[in-house]
């Protein structure tokens, strides 16, 4: 009979308590949030040049602004995360852009816009470095490839719950509304305050540290140390690589819709199919993840999504059999993104990890705003569907490279080796 019993397998979902249910559903939250201030100002380029006498191309400006100092926002509040706690950094960061994301609302002028836009991008960072690791400390090991795959999920949720507000307000109250709604996560550091316990893995840490009377340092200035530069430069690559594998289809497929007659209500539909695809893909990638291993999930994703991203430039007549095309391209080479956190987070030391993460993947994603620009080369040579193709294929290749001959954990390992080996001839 005790044979019986102990051989019962316990459903995923029971092993986690209420709290770390809340704590997924407030990182979640984040996410979205998140998503949906950053990409509100995507819709409403025109309207800003048309009010303050701009060009599109320098109001295009005003989103490369909020990418601009995203670094910066890792390295200022992924430093409080990691000495002061998630929580609170979590808590500063959501503050941070949804205020700045009102204030937009209320600009005067461009360079206010732009401004506004600067400290968006500070506090997005922020609070992705600090929730995302808040969350992954606070689920079991075994299970964290799900909550990676759930969180970054919120993503693209905020982008549907931006399109589906640009057209319900802009319209009617125009675009200034947008941003003063944008406010609204600022209410979700009452849920973080109120519902959110700090992070067990990062209190038992920072305890440890002050029984043995280590000074807490700035985490930032660490990532530059012998010890840690070699694995957060290795680790940089693996995410710009991600982001050049997946922004060039992000960024351009909508004008390569239009280069083969789509309208745009088509182009719409297509993209929110596609958008779908990825949010489900986000999910299975995590329970994959899990079932097989994080490095080995990503590897298999990315090659099986090949397939798919050669089909999505063959057919170009049927829109039905495009969907379905897109919709398991972005499942497969956009939800594979989902891993990226959680394959981060395992190189990191718990007192530098929510800078670890938010700088390599903050510097990383400065490779979604040059794919626009490299695939914008390349079509005046092979044209755009071609274009496309040759850069995601390129980022893929690199970063297939680099997971599966193991190079960020050779070099994690070799850095440790040499480390000891300093230690004892000291």
């Amino acid at each position: 009979m005790a044979t019986e019993r102990s051989s019962i397998v316990i459903p995923w979902y029971r092993e986690l308590n209420k709290t770390q249910w809340y704590t997924l559903l407030g990182a979640w939250m984040g996410w979205s949030l998140d998503g949906f201030d950053f990409v509100l100002i995507t819709y409403v380029l025109s309207n800003i040049a048309d009010e303050f006498h701009l060009s599109l191309a320098v109001t295009g400006t005003l989103v490369l602004a909020a990418f601009a100092t995203r670094w910066l926002g890792a390295a200022i509040l992924g430093s409080m995360s990691d000495r002061n706690g998630r929580k609170q950094a979590m808590i500063w960061g959501v503050l941070l852009y949804s205020v700045a994301t009102f204030l937009s609302g209320l600009a005067w002028s461009y360079w206010s816009l732009f401004a506004f836009r600067l400290l968006v991008g500070i506090g997005m960072a922020g609070e992705y470095s600090a929730g995302t690791t808040l969350l992954l400390e606070s689920w079991p090991r075994h299970l964290r490839n799900k909550a990676s795959g759930f969180i970054v999920s919120g993503w693209a949720m905020g982008g549907m719950l931006g399109s589906s507000a640009y057209a319900l307000i802009v319209p009617n109250w125009g675009w200034r509304a947008l941003f003063f709604i944008g406010v609204a996560p600022a209410f979700l550091t009452l849920f973080i305050r109120y519902f959110l316990p700090e992070s067990h893995e990062w209190t038992e840490a920072r305890a440890e540290a002050r029984k043995e009377g280590k000074a807490a340092g700035i985490s930032f200035f660490q990532l530059f140390s012998r010890r840690w530069f070699p694995v957060t430069a290795t680790l940089f690559i693996v995410q710009f690589a991600g982001f050049g594998m997946t922004w060039p289809i992000t960024s351009l497929m909508p004008t390569y819709l239009r280069s083969i007659q789509y309208n745009p209500v088509s182009i719409g539909q297509m993209m929110f199919i596609a958008n779908l695809g990825a949010l489900f893909g986000y999910w299975f990638g995590g329970f994959l993840a899990d079932r097989i291993g994080t490095a080995r999930a990503i590897i298999w994703t990315i090659l099986i999504s090949t397939i798919f991203l050669f089909a999505a430039f063959a057919v170009k007549n049927s829109f039905a059999i495009l969907a379905v095309i897109m919709f398991l391209l972005q499942f497969t080479r956009q939800g594979v993104a989902g891993l990226y956190p959680k394959y981060t987070t395992d190189f990191f030391d718990v007192d530098v990890r929510a800078s670890g993460l938010g700088i390599t993947y903050n510097l990383g994603s400065i490779a979604g705003g040059l794919s626009p620009v490299w695939g914008g080369a390349l079509t005046t040579v092979i044209g755009l569907g071609p274009a496309i193709l040759v850069c995601s294929l390129f980022w893929s290749v690199v970063i297939l490279a680099m997971l599966i001959f193991n190079v960020p954990k050779r070099v994690a390992d070799r850095t440790t080796r040499s480390m000891k080996a300093s230690a004892a001839h000291a």
